[in-house]
């Protein structure tokens, strides 16, 4: 299996999940480490614009391509599963991924991202004793498209 991430040059190589851990996310509190990955390349993308000032993304952005090698499916996490204003209550989403990751059961947690549900993130468990079957197997520079951050007029 393969899974996607966007990191800044200095995190190319850290796949820790220290980050998530340091400042929690969607899914995750601050304390619990988790890698945020996705399903492809574009929805990778549309994270990093939602959460980041367009003006100040930096310049040296990684693409990671990570392969998972033979592992079992992931716990699904359906849009129809959770409640209907999952979106806007992050401490809810953060309850059921902290839940999935102190349960430590499984390696990989698919969820819907928030950006289109439709489309799917990863989270990564770094506790899990499959962890080590994560491999980066490429780490290419990515520059974003410029027509993102022009405003139509």
């Amino acid at each position: 299996m393969i899974i996607y991430r966007l990191a800044t040059e200095i995190y190319k190589d850290d796949i820790t999940g220290n980050g998530a851990k340091l400042y929690g996310g969607r899914w995750n509190s601050a304390g619990l480490p988790v890698l945020y990955a996705t399903e492809n390349i574009s929805l990778a993308v549309l994270e990093i614009l939602v959460r980041t000032n367009m003006q100040l993304i930096p310049l040296t952005y990684h693409l990671l391509k990570i392969n998972i090698a033979s592992t079992p499916d992931p716990v699904l996490i359906a849009t129809t599963k959770l409640k209907k204003d999952w979106k806007d209550d992050v401490d809810y989403s953060r309850w059921i991924g902290d839940e999935f990751l102190k349960s430590n059961k499984q390696l990989l947690c698919k969820v819907p991202s928030a950006i289109i549900e439709e489309e799917n993130n990863y989270l990564v468990n770094p506790n899990h004793s499959d962890y080590n079957k994560l491999k980066i197997i490429a780490a290419d520079k990515f520059r974003f498209d410029k027509r993102l951050f022009l405003k139509n007029e």
